[in-house]
């Protein structure tokens, strides 16, 4: 997985957080429970919760040990936390414990969504809730396929031999089999058509910049960019113009 800049990422993350600040805001809690926040990023979604927890607690997991130690940087918001844990959601490293997982925008960027789904299952208490928000199949190409398409053209694919795409976008449907089968039942699902305006090439570039690490790992450091300018100039056509970012949300909740 790669190891995103935890304060990178905070420079440009306006789009994740402000999605992610909607579903936060349906997100009921009594403010005891134990949840687990999985893909933390940067934390400031974590500490968010952690502040409606007064009785309860918090650990925000995140593979990227950039990302999570940029996230340790801030400190415990409040008396029930954050922790902050570097961990692959695949393997998730604690016992049957949570009264909660919430996971915004990070799970499509696990290829074996069914670990990860599984392993939700081990770590929530019996009865235990899951939040789940992030991006799902649809008709439309998105940025990340368009990616795969990049690198396999004529100019990158001798950087990209042997590699598969780091993410999943399960259709809503597939996505519930997925989760019934690893021990998750489905209480609903819903999908949003959402958009996001840069306003500009440049400041959707320098998003795609921060998020697109998982192919331009894989290029000389001085051909990045360029990379990132193919990709961005593929994509407008798709999102309709300069600036705008289109994609499929899926919000699941789930219990055990």
């Amino acid at each position: 997985m790669a190891d995103w800049s935890g304060r990178d990422y905070s420079r440009v993350s306006s789009l994740q957080r402000t999605v992610a600040a909607e579903t936060l805001a349906e997100l009921v809690v009594d403010g005891a429970e134990w949840v687990l926040d999985i893909g933390c990023g940067d934390g400031f979604l974590t500490r968010e919760i952690a502040d409606r927890l007064p009785r309860g607690y918090i650990v925000g997991v995140d593979a990227s040990p950039r990302m999570v130690g940029a996230a340790g940087e801030v400190g415990p918001s409040a008396p029930s936390g954050p922790v902050f844990v570097c961990a692959d959601a695949r393997r998730l490293p604690f016992a049957t414990r949570f009264d909660m997982v919430v996971s915004f925008n990070a799970l499509h960027w696990v290829p074996q969504l069914g670990d990860a789904l599984a392993g939700i299952a081990t770590v929530l208490r019996p009865g235990g809730r899951a939040v789940i928000q992030m991006v799902c199949g649809s008709a439309r190409p998105s940025i990340e396929s368009t990616a795969m398409k990049v690198a396999a053209g004529a100019r990158w694919a001798r950087y990209f031999d042997g590699f598969t795409a780091p993410f999943v976008h399960p259709e809503p449907a597939e996505f519930s089999a997925l989760a019934e089968r690893n021990g998750l039942r489905v209480d609903a699902v819903t999908v949003r058509d959402r958009e996001w305006d840069f306003e500009t090439t440049e400041q959707f570039t320098a998003w795609c910049t921060v998020g697109c690490t998982a192919w331009t790992d894989h290029i000389p450091e001085p051909e990045r960019a360029a990379f990132v300018d193919d990709m961005v100039r593929a994509y407008e056509p798709l999102a309709g113009r300069p600036g705008l970012f289109r994609f499929m949300q899926l919000r699941a909740e789930l219990h055990t």
